[in-house]
């Protein structure tokens, strides 16, 4: 009986061994790893496809907005900023993760305003091309080597996105000029921003928009190209 009793125990132990062995390597290979997906789709707008290294564009220009805050929230340890927890009811939930949210909104409302000048016919005058290559060299000075290289941006790609930008902003001004926005309660530029109630009601629903949430929520903003370790 006690031989068995110790057969039994070992058989145990060892299963257990394995058991630990299989969690570790699940976790190992499970680990999500930033820069393997930086040529992924991660939202669709339409039938246009953003990776997640356009994406960076964004999340570059949200992460150093929230930084800021969380600086003068604590300088010595602004994580704590971007992990507060507002309550709001329905709206409860994590700076960082309102931080994914706007980045994520900027994007599609960009990609919607600038298709819809390009159909427009809207194009940037000189003196705002000229703001638009202003815009890009101060940002990618801003940059420094560990920022770009984990949100794969470039030059070329910072350029593109800014110019994007400059137009869909325009598209959206030119909106407010010739839409009537009287039945709103917002600011009229605030009601085409993309958490405006005009665009949330009239201008998205007439659009497809699809998310990679495998990407997308494996994603913590705060961490990316600020707090690096």
């Amino acid at each position: 009986m006690k031989k068995s009793a110790g057969k039994a125990v070992a058989v145990i132990i060892i299963a257990n061994i394995f058991l630990i062995m299989f969690a570790f390597c699940g976790h190992i290979l499970g680990k999500f790893t930033y820069s393997d997906h930086l040529d992924e789709k991660v939202i669709t707008v339409d039938d246009k496809d953003i990776t997640l290294r356009e994406f960076g564009y964004y999340i570059y220009e949200v992460e150093a907005f929230v930084q800021n805050q969380a600086l003068l929230y604590d300088p010595e340890n602004p994580g704590l900023w971007w992990n507060t927890h507002f309550s709001a009811g329905m709206d409860s939930q994590f700076v960082c993760d309102y931080a994914k949210k706007v980045a994520i909104n900027m994007c599609i409302a960009d990609e919607i305003y600038y298709r819809q000048a390009l159909s427009q016919g809207l194009s940037l005058t000189s003196n705002e091309e000229a703001q638009v290559l202003d815009d890009v060299s101060n940002l990618i000075n801003n940059m420094d080597s560990r920022q770009l290289l984990s949100t794969g941006l470039d030059e070329k790609i910072i350029f593109d996105i800014s110019k994007k930008h400059a137009m869909a902003s325009k598209c959206a001004e030119k909106l407010v000029k010739d839409r009537n926005l009287a039945a709103y309660y917002e600011e009229p530029a605030g009601e085409v921003n993309w958490d405006g109630a005009y665009f949330q009601e009239q201008i998205l629903p007439e659009h497809t928009i699809r998310m990679n949430d495998s990407v997308l929520d494996k994603i913590t903003f705060g961490k990316i190209t600020v707090n690096l370790l």
